[in-house]
C-alpha cells in the first residue's frame, strides 16, 4: 500500500480528530473544538459539513478515499460499511479520470477502498447507478461517481441526465416501503422510483471534488435534498462559506518533493520570442534528463494559443503548430492539439517511452483534470493580463514527476515562456495564478514550525486595566478623511522624487515559496531583446496613473495636476519611453508618495486640532470589568 505523505496524513488525523469529538458532540461543537474557529451551518444545518484544503497536486482524490474510509469507520459505522457514497466532481473530464482510477483494482485509490471494505466495492457512474441493484446497497460500499450537473435539477431536467425520473430497473428499492416524507412524489402523491429517492433513502455520505467549483449557494443546495449524513469537501481555495477543518500549506508540498518550484518566468512582447525561448528550455531540459539513466522523463511543453476568433492578429492554435514546424522544424509527431473541438491526446499514455509528445497545444482544455508531471513548460501567448488566460492552465505544470528531486536542479522547476506588455504585470498574473491553484501568500508558512505564526496574528492577551482610547472631532466621530479636510491640495505638494527603472518589458526571474508567508520574486535578468513601443504618449501615461491611482479623498482633476507634475519632473532625468515603459514601477512609486504625503499632513492636522482643543480623548469607561466578564463566562 503506497504510503502517505506527511501533510497528506495529517489530514486524515485531523478528521479522525474531528470524527471522535462528533461522536460525543454536534457538528458544530466538534468544529469548534478541533478547529478554534467558528461553524457555518447555513448550508446544512446539524448535518456535518466540512472542508480540507490541500493546494493542486496534492493528492486531494487519495486523501479523499482514506477519509471515507475514516468517516465509514467512525460516525457511520452503524451502515457496516454498506449503502451509497456520493462522490460529486466539477466536469466530465475529472468524472472520467475519477472513474478510470476507482474501477482500476490495480489503482493505489481503489486499492484503499478494496483493503478497508473486504473488495465489498461497487463503483458506478451516474449513468450505471440509474440500473442499480438494491442487493448492490445492501451488501457493498457503492460509490456513485456524478458530476454536480447531473443533479442540479435546473440543469438535470434540461438535459439528458434522468437522475429524478421515474425508472421501473429501480422499483426493487422502494417495495414494502414504509411512507418516507423526505421521499420525492409525484402529482398524484405517490413516490417516484427514481435514482435521486434511492439516494435519499440510505442517507449517503457526501464527497465534493474541487468544491470551490461550486461557488453559489443554488449550486450545493440539491445536496440537501439527497438527505446526506455526512458531506466533506475536497479543494485548493475554499469558498468563504466552507468549514475550513484542515488547512495544508504551499509548503508542506514542496517539502515533500510534491511540486516543481521554484518557477523560471520569463516575458516578452513577441510571442514568437517567447514560443522560441521556450523550446528552447523544453531542448535543454530533455538533455539534462537523459543524464539520468535510472529515471525516464520526457519533458513537455505546454502551448497556450489564443481563442478562435475573427482576427488575423489572434496567435490561434494553427498559426502556433505552423510556427513550430516550419520556423522550429519539429516533427509534426511531436505535437498533439487538445482544444474543446479537437483530442489528439485521446489514448495516448504521455509516459510510455514510445510516446513522441513533446509539445500540446491548448487554449483552456487542459485547465482541469489533467496531471501529466512531465509537463515541464508553459508557453502562453494569450493575453496574459486576462486573468482566465494562465490561472486555470498553471497548476499543469507543477506536478514533479514520481514526486522525487532530480539531482540536477533545472529538472527541479517549472518553466513559464509569457507573451506579455510587461514583465512586471506578467509576473503579478503568474502569482494570482499560482493562488488559484491553492498556493496563497498566506498559507506559506513554516510547516516545520510549531510556533510559526501568520503575520497578523496576535496574542490573545490583555491587561485588566487596559483602556481603549476613544477619539471625537468637536462631537463627531473622527476619521482619515477629517484629518485631510476639504482644503487639501495635493498639487502643491512637493512632485519631486527618484526612482530605479529598468526595462520592465521583458525579463527573467524566479518565483518560489518562502517560510515568510509570501510569494519571492528574485531580481528581474534584463533579457536581450529589442524593445519598440510606439503605443504611449505622455496624456495617456498620465491618464493610465489617475486610474490606477485610487484616492477616494482627493478630487480627480487636483490629483492629475500632481501627476502632472511628477512627470514633468522625470522628464528631467528620463525620456517618455523610459518612464512608460517602467509604469508599474512609478504607480508604486507614487502611491508610496502620496500616501505619505497624506500621513504627514494627517499628522500635523491631528496635533494641531489636540492642541486647539478641538479633538476629545478619553477611554472607554468599565472596559477592563467587560474583559474579566467574557474570561468568565
Amino acid at each position: 500500500m503506497v504510503e502517505l505523505k506527511k501533510y497528506q496524513q495529517k489530514s486524515v488525523d485531523i478528521l479522525k480528530d474531528y470524527l471522535k469529538e462528533l461522536e460525543t458532540s454536534g457538528s458544530k461543537r466538534a468544529f469548534m473544538y478541533v478547529t478554534e474557529k467558528p461553524y457555518k451551518s447555513e448550508f446544512f444545518n446539524e448535518t456535518p459539513f466540512v472542508c480540507v484544503k490541500i493546494p493542486t497536486g496534492g493528492g486531494k482524490t487519495l486523501v479523499g478515499c482514506h477519509s471515507v474510509v475514516e468517516i465509514m469507520s467512525s460516525i457511520l459505522k452503524h451502515k457496516m460499511d454498506r449503502g451509497i457514497v456520493m462522490w460529486f466532481v466539477p466536469s466530465e473530464t475529472i468524472k472520467s479520470q475519477t472513474l478510470k482510477k476507482f474501477k482500476d483494482r490495480n489503482d493505489w485509490h481503489r486499492k484503499v477502498l478494496d483493503e478497508a471494505f473486504d473488495n465489498n466495492i461497487r463503483i458506478f457512474s451516474n449513468e450505471e447507478a440509474l440500473r442499480i441493484r438494491k442487493e448492490d446497497v445492501d451488501d457493498n460500499l457503492c460509490i456513485i461517481i456524478s458530476s454536480l450537473e447531473a443533479f442540479r435539477k435546473e440543469k438535470a431536467i434540461q438535459n439528458k441526465y434522468k437522475v429524478y425520473q421515474e425508472n421501473g430497473a429501480l422499483l426493487s428499492h422502494f417495495e414494502n416501503l414504509e411512507e418516507k416524507d423526505f421521499l420525492e412524489k409525484d402529482e398524484h402523491n405517490t413516490i417516484i422510483n427514481s435514482l435521486a429517492n434511492v439516494i435519499k433513502l440510505s442517507n449517503p455520505l457526501i464527497v465534493i471534488d474541487e468544491g470551490h467549483k461550486t461557488k453559489t449557494k443554488l449550486s450545493i443546495e440539491f445536496m440537501k435534498d439527497l438527505n446526506p449524513s455526512f458531506i466533506i469537501e475536497y479543494t485548493a481555495t475554499p469558498r468563504p462559506e466552507s468549514n475550513v477543518l484542515v488547512e495544508i500549506h504551499s509548503s508542506e508540498l514542496k517539502e515533500e518533493q510534491m511540486i516543481k518550484l521554484p518557477i523560471v518566468l520569463e516575458s516578452t512582447a513577441q510571442w514568437q520570442n517567447s514560443i522560441l525561448r521556450g523550446v528552447l528550455q523544453r531542448d535543454e531540459l530533455e538533455k539534462q534528463t537523459k543524464k539520468n539513466k535510472s529515471e525516464y522523463i520526457r519533458p513537455i511543453a505546454l502551448l497556450q494559443a489564443e481563442q478562435e476568433k475573427d482576427s488575423d492578429k489572434k496567435v490561434t492554435v494553427q498559426k502556433i503548430k505552423d510556427f513550430l514546424i516550419k520556423e522550429r522544424k519539429i516533427s509534426e509527431d511531436e505535437i498533439a492539439i487538445k482544444t474543446s473541438s479537437t483530442n489528439e491526446l485521446e489514448g495516448v499514455n504521455l509516459f510510455s517511452q514510445k510516446c513522441k509528445i513533446r509539445y500540446i497545444i491548448t487554449v483552456n482544455a487542459l485547465a482541469e483534470g489533467w496531471d501529466c508531471s512531465f509537463a515541464y513548460v508553459l508557453i502562453s501567448v494569450a493575453n496574459i493580463g486576462s486573468k482566465i488566460a494562465v490561472e486555470q492552465i498553471i497548476g499543469r505544470i507543477v506536478r514533479m514527476p514520481n514526486a522525487q528531486r532530480k539531482e540536477n536542479e533545472a529538472l527541479n522547476r517549472s518553466y513559464i515562456f509569457a507573451s506579455a506588455r510587461n514583465f512586471q504585470e506578467a509576473s503579478e498574473q503568474i502569482i494570482s495564478g499560482l493562488e488559484s491553484n491553492g498556493f496563497s501568500k498566506l498559507d506559506l508558512i513554516n510547516a516545520t514550525s510549531k510556533d510559526q505564526t501568520y503575520e497578523l496574528d496576535v496574542e490573545r492577551a490583555v491587561k485588566e486595566d487596559l483602556f481603549v482610547p476613544l477619539m471625537s472631532f468637536e462631537n463627531e466621530k473622527l476619521s482619515f478623511e477629517d484629518l485631510i479636510g476639504e482644503d487639501f491640495e495635493l498639487s502643491k505638494q512637493n512632485a519631486e522624487f527618484d526612482f530605479t527603472i529598468h526595462y520592465d518589458n521583458d525579463g527573467r526571474a524566479l518565483i518560489d515559496i518562502q517560510d515568510q508567508d509570501k510569494w519571492v520574486k528574485s531580481a528581474q535578468q534584463i533579457l536581450k531583446i529589442t524593445y519598440k513601443d510606439k503605443n504611449f504618449s505622455k496624456e495617456e501615461l498620465i491618464q493610465w496613473l489617475d486610474k490606477k491611482l485610487r484616492f477616494t479623498m482627493l478630487e480627480k482633476p487636483d490629483k492629475i495636476k500632481f501627476i502632472q507634475k511628477v512627470i514633468e519632473y522625470q522628464l528631467k532625468k528620463k525620456s517618455l519611453s523610459e518612464i512608460s515603459v517602467n509604469r508599474y514601477i512609478l504607480v508604486t512609486k507614487l502611491s508610496e508618495v502620496i500616501n505619505q504625503i497624506l500621513e504627514d499632513y494627517a499628522k500635523k492636522r491631528f496635533d494641531k486640532f489636540l492642541k486647539e482643543k478641538k479633538i476629545i480623548v478619553k477611554g472607554l469607561e468599565k472596559f477592563s470589568e467587560k474583559i474579566k466578564n467574557r474570561q468568565t463566562e
